[in-house]
């Protein structure tokens, strides 16, 4: 019997850059744009700053940059710092059926082995590639439960370790060892259920670490439960290797244009089209209809935080009716001592009708009526912007780097990652490893 393990790790072993399908190849290259969009972004966060603190404290010196912010930190510990960043904001990719962000963690893992390695652009597209399916289609295969937890650490290391066991040329068995491995010691990260929201989020820079932990053992000879992602009461098994190596799951994530949890955006979509033509009349309630899985975040009508911010829908409503998108692009702290926003975020009433129930993971919809005046005004977003069926494009994903990256990088220096990240398909990765490495250049 072969195991799903081996199966992922036989097709992962065989493939080569020319394997990948041109739309694929353009997907993943959009990834690492929108992932070092929301890193960039994620440096001046006091999430990101700590990181690097606890980073340099545990891990200890070394010669690798945290990306944008220092340098010398051990090899490990640039690798969490960077992933932290990337994920401090809430503004990175996700997949609706993993229900989880995949790109802060397999990014700058393969970013940073591929400077160690010194390998060329087309490998880190493909170990990329590779580490969005094979996390994504391990996550997607779960079996939710009402009681699971949501961290994207839990499955991302799957992907990571795949990718770098890939780029280091592990043979198929001890890429399947490292799969298992990096599964076994991934971070549970207890489900948050009515929990305050806490900087450490979904886990993917502890899970990032410990994927590389399991290739490096995988590498040596170790051995993991390669048989762990049989058991069928867990996982849709069958699905899990469903269309191996047609179906890329990178070409089904979506980006998020606003700063914030994934299941606030169809409310913000919905308030900004209802605020558009709205003059000076005070807002005296805003109602929202959302799927019954929202029910899980804090919900704080007046966060503390910005990782409390970012997991309000009330919140998220009331700053994006009284400040507009520009507002979460980035979410910036002075936003929480907003009085205005607090007292309109009191007036958000969050209903969970029955004909939402069971839409999530597959979409993410909501309906908001907003009484303005003593009139009503109603919008309904059944999938929202940044969605596979609703995409952000290459343009609005350049713009999302710039309105991130402008209190860090100038202009010039943001274009430059740009036809950096463009340059990974002629095979060259020189050029963004020296972007990734240069020290922060904020705009006169």
């Amino acid at each position: 019997m072969t195991f799903v393990t081996e199966q992922l790790a036989g097709f992962v072993g065989e493939l080569r850059y020319d394997h990948l399908p041109a739309e694929v190849v353009a997907k993943t290259e959009r990834a690492i744009l929108d992932t070092l969009a929301s890193l960039i972004g994620g440096v001046p966060t006091d999430n990101a700053k700590l990181s690097r603190r606890a980073a340099r404290a545990c891990f200890g010196p070394g010669e690798q940059p945290a990306w944008f912010a220092e340098t010398g930190l051990h090899v490990l510990g640039a690798l969490f710092a960077n992933c932290a960043a990337a994920s401090s904001l809430d503004v990175d990719d996700g997949h609706c059926q993993a229900a989880g962000h995949p790109g802060a963690a397999i990014v700058p893992a393969v970013l940073s082995e591929a400077a160690i390695l010194g390998s060329d652009g087309h490998d880190v597209l493909t170990a990329s590639a590779i580490g969005y399916d094979v996390a994504l289609r391990i996550a997607a295969a779960r079996r939710f439960t009402d009681t699971m937890s949501f961290a994207s650490g839990q499955w991302t290391g799957f992907g990571v370790a795949a990718a770098i066991g890939w780029l280091r040329g592990l043979r198929p068995d001890q890429l399947a060892n490292a799969i298992a491995i990096a599964g076994a010691e991934a971070p549970q990260n207890l489900p948050q259920g009515d929990c305050q929201a806490s900087s450490v989020k979904g886990s993917s820079p502890w899970s990032t670490v410990t994927a590389i932990f399991a290739v490096e053992r995988a590498g040596v000879g170790m051995s993991g439960s390669i048989d762990m992602l049989d058991r069928a009461h867990a996982y849709d098994v069958a699905a899990i290797t469903a269309d191996l190596g047609s179906r890329w799951l990178v070409s089904e994530t979506y980006l998020k244009p606003y700063a914030s949890c994934r299941y606030t955006h169809p409310v913000i979509d919905a308030v900004l089209k209802l605020v558009a033509d709205r003059r000076d009349e005070p807002i005296d309630r805003l109602l929202v209809e959302i799927f019954p899985e929202a029910r899980k975040l804090p919900n704080e009508h007046a966060p503390r935080s910005l990782e409390g911010a970012q997991f309000s829908v009330p919140f998220a409503a009331a700053l994006a009716a009284l400040r507009g998108a520009e507002a979460f692009r980035p979410l910036r702290p002075h936003s929480l001592l907003d009085a205005d926003v607090v007292a309109l975020a009191r007036k958000v009433e969050i209903r969970y009708p029955d004909d939402l129930a069971g839409i999530f993971p597959v979409r993410t919809p909501a309906r908001v009526k907003m009484t303005v005046g003593g009139y009503e005004r109603f919008c309904d977003v059944p999938r929202p912007l940044g969605d596979p069926n609703n995409p952000m494009h290459q343009s609005a994903v350049e713009e999302k780097l710039h309105d991130l990256g402008r209190d860090l990088l100038s202009e010039t220096d943001l274009d430059m990652l740009i036809q950096a990240i463009a340059l990974l398909k002629e095979g060259k990765t020189e050029p963004l490893l020296a972007c990734l490495a240069a020290p922060p250049n904020p705009p006169d």
